[in-house]
This record gives structure tokens, sequence and C-alpha cells, in this order.
């Protein structure tokens, strides 16, 4: 018999870790053998709980269900599905609680219980909106999505089903592809746009990468997700038209993310000039480290508490003081930093992408997916998935065995993988 507290005690701590290993998804000083260690521990307390058996189920799991909060519902549910009551958690999918509904879906996309994306699909027949949404959700994140369900779901009237369909498709058959695109990439919804974009990139239709440079240029609500994809698939000019908002503070913050991954002396140069800006310094200080593969620790970083003197700036009532993953990045120390470039500086080719202070190629890119930061990884998997239309996703939010897995098989076929920019090979 298992004490009901030492159960209790399982769940808890479950959530608490479950909390841990999403923040460390995220985080800036994580990388994936970090991660995994986190990951053993938040694995022992489900392990604990699945061991647990009915009593388990019926003592903490299921109450959990209705009166836990996220964390130990997701929690809850992956234990559930993990001694079978897969039907059970697939009907609840169908309540009525947003939250409910969505720390659900967390478990079922990281459930590896047996046959449970094939039973996924015969939902999508029931007329609900909202769970068909979920569904095709977590079966892209299994990538256990039919391409036909794909194609299907590109033109669905709900907006998530129709970007989950997207960013899982592989590269789409030419007659959808002339057809639904062009509509796809003037949506007003602007998840949907940047979906429709990333799946004509994998395409190779050219039609996409003139409205990710209009929409740059047009700096409107589409615009960060846009740069992006310009930097990691543009060409110095199009790197020097990303330098140029710089001139925007409010643009300024999506911009230098956007810079770190274009790999380009030209972006090399632009962070410096932000270094001792406190508003930026620590995403400038980033983006140069991704670039040039310095380190911002010992001299390259201001002591632990020191940081740029702030702007005077009136306090805002308003301003969200939530925590971000960049809160964690160090201070650069800008002279410091400045020396190091001025010794550096003449190996790095004006025309040339490099990452980590290397030239960038496909094995860079996959050793940076292995043993890089793992907010970063999140981009770079995308580039990987569209420079192979959509043959090699790396699952950067999924549980870290499947990670490797993936990068394993990515490694075999992608070493030489050549990181050219786009517009010559589209059509």
């Amino acid at each position: 018999m298992v004490l009901v507290d030492v159960l209790e005690t399982h769940l808890d701590e479950a959530a608490f870790r479950w909390v841990q290993w999403e923040q460390a998804l995220e985080a800036p000083d994580f990388n994936l053998p970090d991660t995994a260690a986190r990951e053993e521990r938040l694995a022992a307390h489900l392990h604990g709980l699945v061991l647990g058996g009915a009593e388990a189920a019926d003592a903490v799991l299921w109450p959990a269900l209705d009166a836990g909060d996220v964390e130990q519902i997701t929690a809850a549910a992956y234990v559930l599905l993990a001694q079978g009551h897969v039907e059970a958690i697939l009907n609840l999918m169908q309540g009525d609680v947003p939250e409910t509904r969505e720390a659900l879906r967390r478990a079922v996309e990281l459930s590896g219980a047996p046959g449970l994306g094939a039973r996924l699909l015969p939902l999508l027949k029931r007329d609900a909106p909202s769970l068909q949404s979920l569904l095709v959700e977590a079966l892209a994140f299994r990538h256990e999505a039919p391409p036909e369900l794909l194609l299907r779901y590109i033109l669905h009237d709900e907006p998530r089903p129709r970007m989950a369909a997207l960013c899982a498709s592989p590269a789409l058959p030419e007659e959808p592809l002339r057809r639904h695109l062009p509509q796809l990439l003037e949506s007003e919804n602007a998840g949907i746009r940047a979906a429709a974009m990333e799946a004509g990139l994998s395409s190779g239709a050219r039609i996409t990468w003139e409205a990710c440079r209009q929409t740059v240029r047009a700096r409107d609500a589409h615009t960060p997700q846009a740069m992006v994809l310009l930097a990691l698939f543009g060409t110095d000019a199009d790197t020097a038209l990303l330098v140029d908002l710089l001139g925007s503070r409010e643009m300024r913050p999506h911009v230098l993310w956007a810079l770190g991954f274009s790999g380009r002396r030209v972006a090399m140069e632009a962070c410096l000039t932000l270094l001792e800006e406190p508003s930026v310094a620590r995403l400038a200080g980033e983006a140069f480290s991704a670039m040039t593969g310095l380190r911002l620790e010992g001299l390259h970083a201001l002591p632990p508490g020191e940081h740029p003197e702030p702007l005077e700036q009136q306090e805002d009532p308003d301003a969200d003081l939530t925590l971000k993953p960049e809160d964690g990045l160090p201070w650069p120390c800008r002279d410091a930093v400045e020396s190091w470039w001025n010794e550096a500086r003449p190996r790095f080719q004006s025309e040339g992408r490099y990452l980590n202070g290397q030239p960038l190629n496909g094995l860079g890119l996959l050793d940076a997916l292995t043993h890089g930061p793992m907010r970063r990884r999140h981009v770079l998997a995308r580039e990987l998935a569209i420079r192979t239309q959509g043959q090699h996703r790396i699952p950067t939010r999924a549980f870290t065995q499947r990670q490797w897995a993936a990068l394993a098989q990515a490694r075999a076929a992608c070493a030489h993988l050549r990181l050219l920019p786009l517009e010559r090979t589209l059509r």
C-alpha cells in the first residue's frame, strides 16, 4: 500500500519540476545536456506516480484534474496516459476550461502512450472547433499528422489549426502552393502569415521571399517574425536592411534578436554600438556572442550587480514586470569586448556567415542545436527544417530523448548541408 502523502509529494514535486523543465527550454544559460539533467528529476517523480497505479490515480491524479493548477493537471494527465487512461483524457480535452484543455494538450503532445497518435485522428471528426485545434497541434507536435490532413487544415476556418498545419507541412505540392499561398501570405493574422512564410520558404516559392522583404520594410505587426527569416536566409543587403531598423527604439529588441542569427560582420559591429544601451545591452551582447563565439564572462562581462547607468525615464505604472528569459543574460563590458573585437575582426570575412565564431555550415548548425543555448535552438531548428524542406525537424520543446534521436538522424543526413542565401535556390 502506497501512502497518500507520498503520492501527493510526488505530484507536487512533478508539477514544480515541470515548471522548471519548461523554463529550461527557453533559458539562455541552459543547453540540451543541462535540460536533460533537469528532466531526469521530473521523470523520477512522474515514474513514482506511474508505479502508484490505481491508488495514485484515485487518490491524487483524478482529483488534480479538477482542482489542481495547470502544471499539476499536465503532470497528472501525463501519468494517467502512461497508465492507460487514454480515452478518458481525450474526452476531457473537450471541456469548457481553456487552461485545462491546454494543459491536457501538452500532456498529449509529450506522452509516449502506445498508439496515442492513431487514437487522436478519429476525434477530428467531431464538430468541436476548439478540440480540433488542440488535436491538430498535438498531432503536428508529435510528427504524426498525415500530409493529407495537414493540407486540409491549411485552409481551416480557425487560425490555430491553420498555423499548426502550415508549420508541420513538408514542401507543399505545386497546386495548393500556387492556389493558396498568396492569400495566406496576406492574412491579417500575424501567426498565419508567419507560418505561411515558413511553409512557402520550405517549398521554395520565391513569392514568399518577396513577401518577407516587404513585411520587414513595412514595419508592421508581422515584422519580428519576418526579420528572423530575413536574417537566416538573406544576403548582406538583407542584413543591412535589418541594421537600419536599429534606429527604431521600439523595434530594437526584435532587430537584435534577428541579427544574432544572421552571422554577418556588419551585424556584429552593429551590436557593438549598443553594448552600453541599458534597454538592449544584454540582447546586443547575446547576439554578438552567438555570432563571434566570444563568451561574455570574466573580463568581458560586468561584475555581478553592475550594469550601465539606466536612461532617465518616467515610471510606468502599467509596465510589464514579468521576468523574461533575457533577464538572465550577462551585462557585457563594452571596453573589454571592443578590445577583443579589434584583434579578432580580421578573421571574420565581410561576406561570410558565422555561428559561434566559425564559418557556418551544416555541421556547425547541428553542433549549435546539440550544444547551444536552449532559447536560440528553436530558431536554428526552423532554419534546418526549412533548408531540408521539412524533412528534418528537431522538436526543441519535446523531451530530450526525442530531441537526441532527431539530431542523430539529422546529423547523418545534413552534415554537408550548404547554407546559401535562399534567393539563389527559389523558383
